[in-house]
């Protein structure tokens, strides 16, 4: 596959770049899907309160590691608006083509009403919305931008991501998964029936 793609998970808008192979979104997915679930139990248990640091370290477990500085991009120029400043904010953390992607799936997620309320839903019931822009970086390694905001409960209604407003808890970072280390040392053990309730809330779209 070589189209751009957009994926709903939770409150994530998941974006792929042209030149992802499909083994490597399978796994992408898998391992955000595993991660998203664990973490949303230990939240939804009282058992954490930074959402992110937990999802983090869930990802390192698969295989997620921060890229150093010196591999990072840093363009110049900030947005207007939310959108345009939440973008501006992938731009400088991983480069223009996380940020392309990602404004490519906002605005298809806009289009469908009910996979937006759904994700305003979830986004408001947690404190917490990420966008994940995902690009090739070799044969077998993929670098996805984290961009997480957090925020009270009254920070998510209805129409949050265009509405011009303050952002609370901004963080942003560049990591790699190694997509094949993935399938060797982590998809044989998982059971399929865990992989069948991590996939089950994903919504995918063609951009």
């Amino acid at each position: 596959m070589d189209k751009p793609q957009a994926v709903v998970l939770g409150a994530s808008l998941l974006s792929f770049l042209p030149g992802i192979a499909q083994q490597q979104r399978e796994a992408v997915k898998l391992a955000l899907a595993l991660a998203e679930r664990a973490t949303r139990i230990a939240f939804g248990e009282g058992l954490i309160e930074d959402w992110l640091s937990y999802y983090r370290n869930q990802l390192r477990f698969y295989g997620w590691d921060a890229v150093p500085p010196e591999e990072a991009h840093w363009p110049t120029g900030e947005g207007q608006g939310i959108v345009d400043r939440t973008l501006s904010t992938i731009a400088q953390t991983g480069g223009k083509p996380f940020a392309e992607g990602s404004r490519l799936a906002l605005r298809r997620l806009t289009a469908d009403a009910g996979s937006l309320l759904r994700f305003e839903d979830y986004a408001r019931t947690h404190g917490h919305f990420q966008l994940l822009p995902c690009a090739s970086s070799g044969s077998s390694r993929v670098d996805m931008v984290i961009y997480h905001e957090r925020g009270a409960h009254t920070s998510f209604l209805s129409g949050f991501l265009s509405l011009d407003r303050e952002r609370r808890d901004v963080r942003a970072e560049l990591v790699r998964f190694n997509t094949r280390l993935f399938d060797l040392q982590h998809r044989p053990r998982v059971q399929q029936s865990l992989v069948e309730v991590a996939l089950r809330d994903l919504t995918e779209y063609e951009l």
